[in-house]
């Protein structure tokens, strides 16, 4: 039922979207979002180093990862990633943070999707965010990307990663 609720919701919150749908690949896209989950502790410093590779090598990067938990632990440095928890949205996935709202409506060039999690919040990120691109696995969360990677049973995130990228240096605008 809260499935199906949040379901109406997202849909409700796209239609008002502007987003402009627009294939970018590795040579016309200037910005990147990344979203991803904690689910398996180490996509963290996965994430981490993709996000500083494409920064040092021009890209406007921006990455956001949901924990599943209700506080944030301890990294013990101020982290470029803005990390969020069960606390910070409410019961359909739709942020409580302003942080996570300016995330959704930067009009990103590319969004990487690296999470297969069914949860709320990563469906509603996917969903009402304006990029213009989004990529991900075709498996879970993939109604709303626009190129989906099919990685089968073997799905890892590094392999996700490095199969988005190989496609989006191959394909040309």
């Amino acid at each position: 039922m809260i499935n199906q609720l949040a379901g109406i919701k997202r849909k409700s919150k796209t239609k008002k979207n502007t987003r402009k749908k627009e294939f970018h690949n590795l040579t016309s896209a200037k910005s990147i979002g990344i979203l991803f989950d904690t689910l398996d502790q180490k996509n963290f410093s996965v994430v981490k180093n993709f996000s500083e590779d494409l920064q040092q090598k021009g890209y406007k990067v921006q990455t956001v990862g949901w924990i599943n938990a209700n506080e944030l632990p301890d990294f013990g440095i101020a982290q470029k990633i803005l990390l969020y928890t069960n606390k910070d949205i409410k019961w359909s996935g739709e942020p409580n943070i302003p942080e996570l709202n300016d995330f959704i409506t930067n009009k990103f060039d590319l969004l990487f999707v690296l999470s297969n999690s069914e949860h709320l919040s990563i469906k509603y990120i996917t969903q009402v965010s304006l990029a213009s691109c989004k990529v991900g696995s075709l498996k879970g969360n993939c109604d709303h990307l626009d190129l989906m990677i099919d990685q089968g049973k073997n799905y890892s995130i590094e392999k996700l990663i490095s199969e988005s990228l190989n496609y989006l240096s191959q394909i040309k605008k």
